[in-house]
């Protein structure tokens, strides 16, 4: 191995050249010694690419929601520069994702280097520009030599709408000189915080889901390049000294013995510099391999070796903080300690470049060949009211580069929803995932009804698989299945024409995103309670009738076929208002559906991840106002002009205030909806008005155990009364309206939280989880026993209101498909 960097001389001092300023020069003071904004970040960064355009080159791959530009930069020597495409494709045939024969020889290593993905850790922008000063330094010989066959990428900022946040409030904030003491105010970020992005979001838990637009960009780049070895920068606790890898476990099974082995070699290699400065670190804790949405997880399971680092600081830390023995943490310090691990995994990278790129092929060779799968091939069963479902599933997977297509013939495998092996013949527009493909790795992870623990200590939750979170019926199979044509459904381009009107079918959140749509466009709107027949079609529960007649003062044709197409719903014709074998569409079960004012407290006490949830899903996924109100203000809400009030997890102090919570009572009575999620369950459960109560835990037996426990196993003594999240069936009534358009609904349970069944008529039990209802995750043993027979979602009157109680999460990081029809239902139809 190469010699380490002698990277201590420019900590303490920065030389420059003629051409280049370092960013000292070039900000006017140290690196760290104050924080940069966004827009001095990039303009360094673009200044150093202007003085040296032989060596970088640069991108905009996208603009962030409130604007902010995203931008790639690739470093490398002149000769891999100027042959940036011949690379970039060549890549791809090393990952067989696309035609021709690769070329081991003369291809570079790719390093990619993510930072500020959490907006209020700003160490690894700040250490970034010195990172990049030195790639391109010419009096830096190892960078030099490094960058023959290195290609380094550096995201200078994954979040900037966060970190401006940040940014800006401390800038705000501070003086001339910081103030150390946690009780200063530069140390109590207010609300929302930085780490999180413009809806609030962790885009650190968002690679694979894509639901943001920052990630849905970043991974269209990064699916284009498919780096070897993946960087992602971090911030922990003040009094967290530096992580780098070797990860802790679980790792997930899938994870190959070379990518652990280099995580270890480069973990190593970090350490002996580490260790020459005095600089503590620890390796193989907290930070695990399992959940796919990480920065870390996501481009390992694409065939790189992913990594996270982490450095103490985070929102607390400002400028400089002390630590719990008093010691000063300075942003400077942070900076500098991000700033070695970059450059030794170049180092490390460099003096194993051949191998790197030689094992990344072999990776994708393995792929195609079936060697990463568990199963073979993964077959989504398609039925006409499972297209809406399926046709969102399929968008996921085009967001990942994940190949599908369609196939003929029997195959044996395990059948998701029953967990039973079973015989079955493929059919007509029914999906197949195979397994032995380039992306086969991340096939697996997201598709194993179970993917297997190997250490039930984890950092999230422990199932996702996307049959359950997309309630799409599906088998898992260990036998190939040929590929017999490319898999298309489709165009929805309806006809309209004049007559009595048009239905269409209530069965997926499509269905609901072009009801929102329509009510917004002052479209008169029914919806029928009962399932009937038109023309032979079987409509469900919940389906809408649109009526000529009730919307002679719009453009009626016109509005319905954009937004139906828009949506890729199917508009049926009605010719009469007499129906198939139930009730005719002048009967009470066909309701008018009115346009609901919505509202949502949002501002401190509130769970900013929990807000941003739901205030996602109203302005970017059903496309429907939300009201937001600052939980300080609420007692100047006009609760006569407010409809429905959503309550996420959360804290609701106005429930224990006197006057406040009587006027939230008296609204709910004369007609207010309430839709309480997660926690916010348990606050309304107090209120005098309320029926529902908490199933008591210690109703369940358990097993006397002994008082005598060893220290060393309390973590793991504490895990048997814990989930971090598992998937369990939920039986429900598919007649009340909250589960219209659902054939099977799997929960996330992220906690013991169950509720009693409602008795004497005093509330609906809508959803509940019965006996051995676990379908994937991990669950403690003592959990395990108490997670049966209790209500998860449930409605009660209250007066001429109504108030939905949905224990679980159903917008869970806004990727919980099936929990996105649930929430429409509860807004809409639910009365």
């Amino acid at each position: 191995m190469k010699q380490l960097f002698s990277i201590a001389f420019f900590f303490l001092f920065s030389l420059s050249w003629a051409q280049v300023k370092s960013p000292e020069e070039y900000l006017g003071h140290q690196v760290g010694a104050k924080i940069t904004p966004h827009w001095k970040l990039l303009e360094y960064y673009k200044y150093v690419a202007s003085q040296v355009p032989d060596k970088i080159k640069f991108e905009q791959y996208g603009t962030s929601v409130e604007g902010r530009p995203l931008y790639a930069f690739f470093i490398s020597s002149e000769k891999n520069i100027a042959r940036l495409e011949e690379i970039r494709l060549n890549n791809l045939r090393l990952a067989k994702l696309t035609e021709g024969d690769p070329t081991l020889s003369d291809m570079p290593a790719i390093v990619w280097m993510s930072n500020n993905v959490h907006g209020n850790e700003t160490s690894s922008a700040e250490a970034s520009m010195m990172t990049l000063y030195q790639l391109v330094n010419p009096n830096n010989a190892k960078t030099k030599a490094a960058l023959a066959n290195t290609l380094i990428v550096i995201d200078p900022c994954l979040n900037p709408d966060g970190t401006e946040r940040y940014n800006n409030w401390q800038n705000g904030v501070l003086g001339t000189q910081f103030y150390p003491d946690l009780y200063a105010r530069e140390h109590q970020e207010p609300w929302p915080g930085g780490r999180i992005n413009h809806y609030y979001f962790d885009l650190n838990r968002d690679w694979a889901w894509q639901t943001q637009v920052e990630s849905e960009q970043r991974l269209a780049l990064y699916n284009k390049w498919l780096p070897h070895i993946h960087v992602d920068f971090h911030e922990q606790g003040v009094n967290s000294p530096y992580y780098f890898p070797p990860a802790a476990e679980p790792f997930h099974e899938v994870i190959t013995p070379w990518q652990r082995e280099f995580q270890g070699t480069i973990g190593k290699h970090n350490a002996q510099y580490f260790d020459q400065q005095g600089w503590l670190y620890f390796t193989k804790e907290r930070f695990d391999l399992f959940y796919p949405s990480y920065g870390d997880t996501y481009p390992i399971y694409s065939g790189a070796i992913g990594m996270t680092y982490e450095k103490a600081g985070n929102g607390s830390a400002g400028l400089g903080i002390y630590t719990s023995d008093k010691d000063t943490l300075t942003l400077v310090d942070r900076a500098l300690q991000h700033h070695a691990s970059g450059l030794n995994v170049v180092e490390v990278v460099s003096g194993h470049a051949d191998k790197v790129v030689a094992e990344f092929k072999k990776f994708h060779t393995d792929a195609v060949e079936g060697r990463l799968s568990s199963y073979h091939s993964y077959i989504l069963k398609y039925e006409p009211k499972h297209e809406l479902k399926i046709r969102a599933l399929l968008q996921l997977l085009d967001k990942n580069k994940i190949q599908y297509y369609s196939a003929s013939g029997a195959v044996k495998g395990l059948d998701y929803f029953s967990k039973r092996n079973e015989s079955y013949t493929i059919k007509n527009r029914d999906v197949v995932i195979p397994g032995n493909q380039s992306k086969a790795a991340l096939v697996r992870v997201l598709f194993e009804p179970e993917a297997k623990l190997t250490d039930s200590v984890t950092y999230d939750i422990t199932a996702w698989s996307l049959p359950y979170v997309y309630g799409v019926p599906a088998l898992a199979s260990t036998g190939k299945v040929a590929k017999s044509a490319d898999y298309k459904l489709p165009t929805v381009s309806n006809t309209v024409i004049d007559g009595f009107g048009y239905a269409f079918k209530w069965n997926g959140f499509a269905s609901a995103q072009l009801l929102a749509a329509l009510l917004k466009e002052k479209v008169s709107v029914k919806t029928s309670e009962i399932a009937f027949k038109l023309n032979g079609e079987e409509f469900p529960s919940g389906s809408v009738i649109l009526m000529a007649g009730a919307n002679k003062n719009i453009d009626f044709k016109k509005i319905v076929k954009q937004q139906a197409d828009k949506f890729a719903v199917t508009l049926h014709p009605i010719n009469s208002g007499i129906v198939d074998g139930a009730k005719d569409l002048g009967s009470s079960d066909v309701k008018s559906v009115k346009a609901p004012k919505v509202m949502m407290l949002a501002g401190e006490e509130q769970r900013a991840l929990n807000v941003g949830e739901v205030w996602h899903y109203f302005d970017r996924q059903l496309e429907y106002p939300i009201v937001l109100v600052n939980p300080k203000n609420i007692s100047r809400v006009k609760w006569d002009e407010i409809d429905v009030f959503i309550m996420p997890t959360g804290n609701y102090s106005f429930l224990k205030e006197k006057a406040q919570s009587e006027a939230f009572a008296n609204w709910i009575r004369g007609g207010g909806k309430v839709i309480a999620i997660g926690n916010a369950v348990n606050q309304v459960s107090s209120q005098g008005w309320s029926n529902i109560k908490a199933v008591k835990q210690d109703s369940v037996a358990k097993a006397k155990e002994s008082p005598l426990r060893a220290y060393a196993d309390r973590e793991r003594d504490a895990l048997k009364e814990y989930t971090a999240g598992a998937i369990y069936k939920v039986d429900f009534d598919k007649t009340h309206p909250l589960f219209f358009g659902t054939d099977n609904y799997f929960t996330l349970k992220e906690s013991a939280n169950l509720f009693q069944y409602f008795t004497d008529n005093k509330g609906w039990n809508v959803g509940y989880i019965k006996e051995n209802s676990l379908m994937s995750g991990f669950v403690g043993q003592n959990l395990s026993k108490q997670m049966k027979n209790g209500l998860v979602f449930g409605t009660e009157s209250v007066g001429a209101g109504t108030v939905i109680y949905l224990v679980d999460n159903v917008l869970f990081r806004n990727f919980w498909e099936s929990g996105k029809l649930l929430m429409a239902n509860a807004v809409f139809l639910v009365n």
